[in-house]
């Protein structure tokens, strides 16, 4: 019987001893996964209504709330509070920015982007209602926390 010195086994060995390290690298380096953040929520005046001030709270995102690239759903965080709400437009600009348009049906409109960085992330929202004629900025700043969720982590909304 033959000794396994060939080189191609050697290669072979060499790759799949490799293979982890390669299919980690390929998993986006910057971005937001399901767990347990805290999150600090800031929302301009909107009509006749005053600003309130920021609020934080620990969150817990759910799988179906993050995207295979790290980011949230801004039509489900909208989708809560307004019906019928789609993306109309989805933009990767890099691996750690996205932006979107998204559409409730004939009652808002709005711009929306996302920046990671690290397991942090900021999402900024500009939104429309009713044509235009109301507006409101929405912005979140999430921080990763180094635990499983809670019961007491809310989901965001």
């Amino acid at each position: 019987m033959r000794a396994l010195t060939s080189p191609y086994l050697s290669t072979l060995i060499a790759t799949l001893l490799t293979l982890p390290l390669t299919l980690a690298c390929l998993a986006p380096a910057h971005a937001a996964r399901p767990g347990p953040f805290e999150v600090t929520e800031t929302k301009s005046a909107l009509g006749n209504k005053p600003a309130k001030p920021p609020r934080t709270k620990n969150r817990c995102f759910a799988a179906d709330q993050v995207d295979k690239e790290g980011f949230l759903y801004p039509d489900q965080l909208l989708g809560q509070r307004f019906s019928q709400c789609r993306i109309t437009n989805s933009r990767l600009v890099n691996k750690n920015r996205k932006e979107w348009t998204i559409q409730c049906g004939n009652m808002l409109s709005a711009q929306a982007f996302q920046v990671n960085t690290g397991a942090n992330f900021q999402l900024h929202i500009d939104a429309k209602l009713l044509g235009g004629a109301m507006k409101q900025t929405l912005d979140y700043s999430a921080k990763a926390l180094k635990r499983a969720c809670t019961k007491d982590d809310s989901r965001l909304n």
